[in-house]
């Protein structure tokens, strides 16, 4: 048996007739009714009932196909993998950040060996440890404020892996039109209690969660504070430009809501709060590729 056997016996299951498998295959009906009579007869089974309007398949020949479609895919992902062995390959979980993404862009240019790859997955930082943790991603980029940090870090811990700081950037409050806001040059954490506020799913370390003070949350008791969350950009940027909402984010997404006139507003007390590193797995080194892309950002003037 050979993998010819089980791709004819295949594509005639799936058009019907040995006459069209011949014109996907690029051969000739007789030799596609030859090749899957020779699958038969080594199985000892009949796959498939021939007709004059095409064929059909037979009880064992279901069987056979379910096993057969699998050893293909299996074939084509290691040859897909023996394609890919000239490839350097980094895997990237991360934050939704606009800045971040300009400068995996910008890395990739750097690159004077261009046959790299950069795949990059945008998530909750629970999947990103998650991911990491599995092997899925090299790296994992988060943002993290100072009240998360601890437990953060234990969760980190206990996972195997470890987290290395960048850089402390500010937090802001992005508002459209609508929001009351609007027009401030500046915001205290006081105001806003009293308003709408739509948060990236997060949640155990959402940013939401750094405002406020261990005694007196203000922020948390606020009776007007109405908070709605959702795993959509798209549907948290409408959102923030066509009605009342506002969100609380970091500076690493300021540049992504420029052109729909959504402003960005810092938060006094939170300047320089909010902690922008990665996780990696504790015992592996990184690849080269991974190592590369760390020192492309640590040498970053915004990092």
């Amino acid at each position: 048996m050979d993998v010819k056997q089980l791709q004819y016996f295949v594509v005639s299951v799936d058009m019907g007739s040995f006459h069209s498998a011949a014109e996907v295959l690029i051969t000739t009906q007789p030799n596609v009714s030859k090749i899957v009579k020779s699958l038969e007869e080594e199985l000892n089974m009949t796959l498939l009932n021939r007709t004059r309007s095409g064929v059909t398949i037979t009880p064992q020949g279901e069987s056979i196909y379910t096993y057969a479609i699998e050893v293909l895919k299996n074939i084509n992902i290691i040859n897909e993998f023996k394609k890919g062995q000239d490839v350097d390959t980094l895997s990237i979980s991360s934050v939704p950040s606009n800045t971040l993404s300009f400068y995996l862009s910008q890395f990739y240019n750097s690159q004077s060996k261009k046959d790299v790859r950069l795949d990059f997955f945008e998530t909750n930082v629970q999947n990103i440890i998650r991911r990491v943790h599995a092997r899925k991603s090299e790296l994992g980029f988060v943002y993290i404020s100072k009240r998360s940090m601890s437990a953060f870090r234990q969760q980190v811990k206990s996972k195997g892996l470890e987290y290395h700081e960048l850089t402390k950037v500010p937090l802001y409050l992005f508002v459209g039109k609508n929001n009351p806001l609007y027009k401030k040059e500046a915001v205290e954490e006081t105001d806003l209690k009293d308003i709408k506020l739509i948060q990236y799913h997060e949640k155990q370390f959402s940013l939401y969660n750094h405002l406020g003070h261990i005694k007196e949350d203000i922020i948390y008791n606020g009776d007007s504070v109405s908070i709605s969350y959702t795993n959509s950009d798209s549907f948290l940027t409408q959102s923030i430009k066509n009605t009342e909402y506002g969100s609380i984010a970091s500076s690493f997404v300021k540049n992504q809501y420029q052109e729909y006139g959504i402003r960005a507003i810092p938060i006094l007390s939170c300047e320089k709060s909010i902690s922008f590193g990665y996780i990696k797995r504790k015992k592996d080194g990184l690849s080269d590729l991974g190592e590369s892309l760390i020192s492309y950002l640590t040498n970053l003037n915004e990092f």
